[in-house]
């Protein structure tokens, strides 16, 4: 039956037109965008998997910045440490040839003094002490600027919010199961020197408290021949505040460190070689302490790295799933957008064959 009103063939053929657009629309926008699923509605399981692990790879992105942050810091201080190992290494060889040295006269032996003696100051002993200062504030400058993007691991300055005692450094280390991972680093393992003493006090000023960072006061060099100890102060001498009573640290530059040794010497006729032999021991203690701190300063350097390759490993394996829920293969869109092409130009030429047909109708009144 042919009909003039209704030409079914020509519907027909126009459904098939549509849905040939349609699908070729399809693949036309997975081929520009490589994306197999664009929104919920292509697959609502596979986008919504995709959408929760593309903000997790979001995250761990940040914490890759984190950790990258926290490698500088720890890089920082690792180099500021070794900076002040080396300065006391020289400083413990400084003083043994000094050791060997004349003992030089002083001029006011009646008490310790941070004023230089003048006749102390002709000696060749003084030419040692001056470069063990030299090596001090080299020392107290590396500690000092060991900062990175606003901390310092092994300087802890007068006035911080929080005692070195209570300070704790955290580090983000992961996310995993929508959770934030983080190496926690306590203040007083890494610290070298400390400006504001905390909570640890001292009994006799310039005592040595191995609760306290390295260079918090000084040295108690027991002295041979005399029951006074020799008092040695690197960059600060403990102090009381006068408000709290809580201790605190009083800067001293320079110290001349060798003349309070030759002082101790003129006034209470000590050993000069025992003590200057207790005074190498106590060096050599610092220089352990310092290698043990790098130790472990490095042993946080290494956590870094595999908490750094770890999350970079996970950010790959998250990508990867992503786009095996998500990505178009390319090979098989282009086969089929070639072929629905194709298929498109047949349905419009059967479209025009379909809205021929009622013309065909004139012929049998001679039109």
């Amino acid at each position: 039956m042919t009909s003039i009103i209704t030409n079914v063939s020509a519907m027909t053929a126009l459904g098939l037109l549509r849905s040939v657009s349609g699908k070729l629309n399809d693949e036309s926008e997975k081929m520009s965008s490589g994306l197999r699923v664009q929104t919920a509605a292509d697959n609502s399981a596979y986008w919504s998997i995709s959408t929760s692990m593309r903000s997790d790879v979001k995250a761990m992105n940040v914490v890759n910045d984190s950790v990258g942050l926290a490698q500088g810091v720890v890089d920082t201080a690792y180099a500021a440490m070794q900076t002040v190992l080396d300065s006391f290494v020289e400083i413990r060889n400084l003083v043994i040839t000094a050791s060997s040295m004349p003992q030089p006269g002083m001029k006011d032996a009646v008490k310790p003094s941070f004023s230089l003696d003048p006749e102390y100051a002709k000696s060749d002993v003084y030419k040692i002490d001056q470069t063990i200062q030299q090596l001090q504030n080299q020392a107290r400058s590396a500690m000092m600027s060991a900062s990175f993007a606003g901390v310092n691991l092994i300087y802890h300055s007068k006035n911080e919010d929080e005692k070195a005692s209570q300070q704790v450094f955290s580090f983000t280390t992961g996310y995993v199961d929508g959770k934030v991972q983080t190496l926690d680093v306590k203040a007083m393992d890494t610290l070298l020197l400390n400006d504001d003493f905390g909570s640890f006090p001292t009994t006799y000023p310039g005592e040595f408290n191995p609760e306290q960072t390295l260079f918090d006061g000084g040295d108690t060099v027991n002295a041979p021949g005399s029951f006074t100890p020799a008092g040695i102060y690197w960059f600060n001498i403990p102090v009381s505040n006068p408000t709290t009573g809580d201790p605190e640290a009083y800067p001293v530059d320079p110290t001349y460190v060798l003349q309070l040794i030759e002082n101790h010497v003129v006034r209470f006729g000590s050993d000069r070689q025992g003590l200057y032999s207790n005074f190498v021991d106590s060096i050599e203690q610092k220089i352990q302490g310092v290698t043990a701190k790098m130790s472990y300063v490095g042993s946080i350097q290494k956590s870094l790295e595999m908490y750094d390759d770890i999350n970079n490993k996970m950010i790959d394996s998250a990508t990867r799933g992503i786009g095996r829920l998500v990505d178009a293969d390319m090979e098989t869109t282009a086969s089929k957008l070639r072929a629905l092409q194709t298929q498109q130009q047949l349905a419009v030429q059967s479209l025009g064959i379909a809205n021929q047909s009622p013309s065909r109708l004139l012929s049998l009144f001679g039109g």
